[in-house]
Protein backbone atom coordinates (compact mmCIF):
# COMPACT_ATOMS: atom_id res chain seq x y z
CA UNK A 1 0.00 0.00 0.00
CA UNK A 2 1.36 3.40 -1.00
CA UNK A 3 1.25 6.07 1.67
CA UNK A 4 0.27 9.59 0.58
CA UNK A 5 2.48 12.49 1.52
CA UNK A 6 0.78 15.17 3.58
CA UNK A 7 0.56 18.58 1.95
CA UNK A 8 2.00 20.88 4.62
CA UNK A 9 -0.14 23.82 3.40
CA UNK A 10 -3.20 21.76 4.32
CA UNK A 11 -1.94 20.00 7.42
CA UNK A 12 -0.49 23.12 9.03
CA UNK A 13 -3.26 25.68 8.52
CA UNK A 14 -3.37 28.05 11.48
CA UNK A 15 -5.65 30.71 12.86
CA UNK A 16 -9.32 30.77 11.91
CA UNK A 17 -8.72 28.25 9.12
CA UNK A 18 -7.01 25.66 11.37
CA UNK A 19 -8.50 22.21 10.99
CA UNK A 20 -10.44 20.95 14.03
CA UNK A 21 -8.31 18.41 15.88
CA UNK A 22 -8.45 16.33 19.02
CA UNK A 23 -5.20 14.78 20.26
CA UNK A 24 -3.65 15.68 16.90
CA UNK A 25 -6.26 13.79 14.85
CA UNK A 26 -8.74 15.49 12.52
CA UNK A 27 -12.25 15.70 13.95
CA UNK A 28 -15.31 15.03 11.77
CA UNK A 29 -18.80 14.88 13.27
CA UNK A 30 -20.61 13.63 10.18
CA UNK A 31 -19.65 11.66 7.07
CA UNK A 32 -20.40 14.66 4.81
CA UNK A 33 -17.68 16.64 6.60
CA UNK A 34 -15.11 13.94 5.86
CA UNK A 35 -16.24 13.84 2.21
CA UNK A 36 -16.12 17.64 1.83
CA UNK A 37 -12.60 17.62 3.26
CA UNK A 38 -11.50 14.81 0.93
CA UNK A 39 -13.02 16.47 -2.14
CA UNK A 40 -11.20 19.75 -1.45
CA UNK A 41 -7.87 18.00 -0.92
CA UNK A 42 -8.28 15.77 -3.99
CA UNK A 43 -9.25 18.66 -6.29
CA UNK A 44 -6.31 20.72 -5.06
CA UNK A 45 -3.94 17.79 -5.57
CA UNK A 46 -5.30 17.42 -9.12
CA UNK A 47 -4.38 21.05 -9.80
CA UNK A 48 -7.96 22.34 -10.02
CA UNK A 49 -7.18 25.22 -7.66
CA UNK A 50 -4.43 26.63 -5.49
CA UNK A 51 -4.76 25.78 -1.80
CA UNK A 52 -4.14 29.38 -0.75
CA UNK A 53 -7.10 30.53 -2.88
CA UNK A 54 -9.32 28.02 -1.09
CA UNK A 55 -7.89 28.96 2.31
CA UNK A 56 -8.68 32.62 1.65
CA UNK A 57 -12.30 31.70 0.82
CA UNK A 58 -12.53 29.55 3.97
CA UNK A 59 -11.27 32.42 6.13
CA UNK A 60 -13.74 34.80 4.44
CA UNK A 61 -16.62 32.41 5.13
CA UNK A 62 -15.62 32.13 8.79
CA UNK A 63 -15.22 35.92 9.11
CA UNK A 64 -18.62 36.53 7.49
CA UNK A 65 -20.28 34.54 10.29
CA UNK A 66 -19.09 37.13 12.81
CA UNK A 67 -18.05 34.35 15.16
CA UNK A 68 -14.75 34.57 17.03
CA UNK A 69 -13.18 32.37 19.70
CA UNK A 70 -13.87 35.18 22.17
CA UNK A 71 -17.57 35.41 21.21
CA UNK A 72 -18.84 32.07 19.94
CA UNK A 73 -22.22 32.08 18.23
CA UNK A 74 -24.18 28.85 18.71
CA UNK A 75 -26.33 29.74 15.69
CA UNK A 76 -23.32 30.20 13.37
CA UNK A 77 -22.49 27.48 10.85
CA UNK A 78 -19.95 24.86 11.93
CA UNK A 79 -16.39 24.69 10.64
CA UNK A 80 -17.13 22.30 7.79
CA UNK A 81 -20.14 24.34 6.70
CA UNK A 82 -17.67 27.21 6.27
CA UNK A 83 -15.33 24.75 4.54
CA UNK A 84 -18.05 23.78 2.08
CA UNK A 85 -18.99 27.43 1.42
CA UNK A 86 -15.33 28.27 0.76
CA UNK A 87 -14.96 25.28 -1.53
CA UNK A 88 -18.10 26.20 -3.47
CA UNK A 89 -16.88 29.79 -3.96
CA UNK A 90 -13.42 28.57 -5.01
CA UNK A 91 -14.87 26.14 -7.57
CA UNK A 92 -17.30 28.78 -8.89
CA UNK A 93 -14.46 31.30 -9.34
CA UNK A 94 -12.53 28.65 -11.29
CA UNK A 95 -15.59 27.97 -13.47
CA UNK A 96 -15.81 24.36 -12.30
CA UNK A 97 -19.36 24.79 -10.95
CA UNK A 98 -22.07 27.40 -11.40
CA UNK A 99 -22.46 29.94 -8.62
Amino acid sequence: MTERATNSAIAEMTGAAALPRKSGELVFHDDWERRAFAIAVALCEQGQFDWEDFRDELIAAIAASGETPESPNPDAPGYYEHWLAGLERTLARKGLIEA
